[in-house]
């Protein structure tokens, strides 16, 4: 009966965590239900969306000053007056920001300033970082692309058209998406062009994950094109131009439109899997957190969805419009997961699941009583495994010990024994 007992709580959900399994995945399966954190209003709106670290946001806002917020508390670490002009980018240590014509390179920890680097020309989107390089697009048009440690330009290239979509990139190459309907892709290293895709429509939004570039376009098409030579994969009709960047696993590619819908297709051929009609227009497009796709509308809503059906599994109401896709604070250590959302008002604001601590072996209680030898036959065993919390199983070698003592006659134990 015991052994019956033992194979059925092994199949319990958590019952690995007990047994030596992996302690915690690296997000929960499913974001709910989830809760409020912490909430910090800033003392003046955002210019626009915040940059990230692992430890930070920073935020510019429209009075000039940039504002580092702790992740874990929503402390205000470090303020500068810097006279930002666009959202800043966080790299390496670092977070950037240009001020019209110059961009320039604080501390992430400290706010100190490192460096400044003249552009020639106002920045016209916000600054990108990637791995060992930062990319300013200008109002010339020019593509500038700097060191991060000193701030020293690399190279500069000019463009054929005004860039409408932040740039995006990896180790190789550099994509920008020019009005006009052009794709280009240059060298990181050399700032040579690699490739040109003619698309039918003015890029709006790039998104760049592993094999694939996913490019949103003014006439209402997802286009999925090969980074490394251009070629087109496969385009999608959509009901509205794709509000934000594009969230996809290996099997399926998920993207919100403004025509107030998100759709799954599928990665290989753009099949489409589902569609889920919103309530209100999206920002930023959905986020992928294990199996739960995280979405923030314009009516001031944090929503999440399965991902198998798109199904609505919970809805909270925010204190403002947010202004960008939810952030994945990635679930390492003691901190459980959240999500960070900064609303047009200035307020940031961060919420997720309720973790509960991982299990660890009692303590014996004082005065625990002694069990002799000669009484193990008369004491019953406690019941093993007991489960606790509700889902995860507490092995009975982490149990307090029970000891009994045998006295000459019946009585109540002495003080101590």
């Amino acid at each position: 009966m015991l052994a019956g007992l033992l194979a059925a709580l092994s199949l319990a959900p958590g019952a690995g965590l007990a047994f030596g399994g992996p302690k915690r995945p690296p997000v929960p399966s499913f974001w709910a239900p989830f809760y409020p954190h912490w909430s910090t209003v800033l003392e003046a709106s955002p210019i626009g969306p915040p940059a990230f670290d692992k430890t930070h946001a920073y935020v510019g806002l429209r009075d000039g000053w940039l504002v580092a917020v702790a992740l874990a508390t929503g402390a205000v670490v470090w303020s500068v007056e810097a006279g930002v002009t666009t959202a800043p980018a966080a790299t390496d240590g670092l977070v950037v920001a240009v001020s019209e014509a110059t961009l320039f390179a604080f501390d992430g920890a400290s706010g100190e300033a490192r460096w400044q680097q003249s552009l020639g020309a106002p920045g016209a989107l916000a600054p990108v970082a990637g791995p060992g390089w930062i990319a300013v697009v200008t109002t010339t048009p020019e593509l500038i692309v700097l060191r991060p440690g000193d701030g020293r330009v690399l190279w500069r290239q000019a463009l054929a058209a005004a860039a409408r979509a932040l740039p995006v990139g990896d180790a190789d190459r550099i994509i920008v998406g020019l009005t006009g309907g052009r794709v280009v892709a240059m060298s990181v290293k050399a700032g040579t062009l690699e490739w040109t895709r003619t698309i039918s429509g003015t890029p709006l939004v790039l998104t760049l994950i592993k094999d694939r570039l996913f490019v949103g376009s003014s006439d209402d098409f997802l286009w999925a094109i090969g980074p490394e030579g251009g070629g087109l994969k496969w385009r999608w009709r959509t009901g509205g131009d794709v509000g934000g960047t594009v969230a996809a696993d290996t099997n399926r590619v998920y993207f919100a439109s403004l025509d107030n819908s998100m759709v799954a297709l599928g990665r290989g051929g753009g099949d489409q899997k589902w569609e889920q009609r919103l309530p209100s227009r999206p920002v930023g497009g959905p986020v992928l957190a294990g199996n739960t796709l995280l979405m923030a509308t314009v009516g001031s809503e944090f929503k999440t969805f399965e991902i198998d059906r798109g199904m609505l599994t919970e809805t909270l109401t925010l204190a403002g419009r947010p202004i960008h896709a939810p952030h994945l604070i990635d679930w390492d250590g003691p901190e459980p997961p959240r999500a960070i959302v900064l609303t047009a008002g200035g307020q940031l604001l961060a919420f997720g699941p309720i973790v509960e601590p991982p299990l660890v072996p009692l303590d014996p209680m004082p005065g625990n009583v002694v069990l002799l030898p000669e009484t193990l036959d008369d004491v019953e065993p406690p019941l093993v495994p007991m489960i606790y919390p509700p889902g995860r199983l507490l092995p009975p070698e982490t149990l307090p010990t029970i000891v009994v003592v045998k006295t000459s006659r019946p009585g109540p134990l002495a003080p101590g024994a």
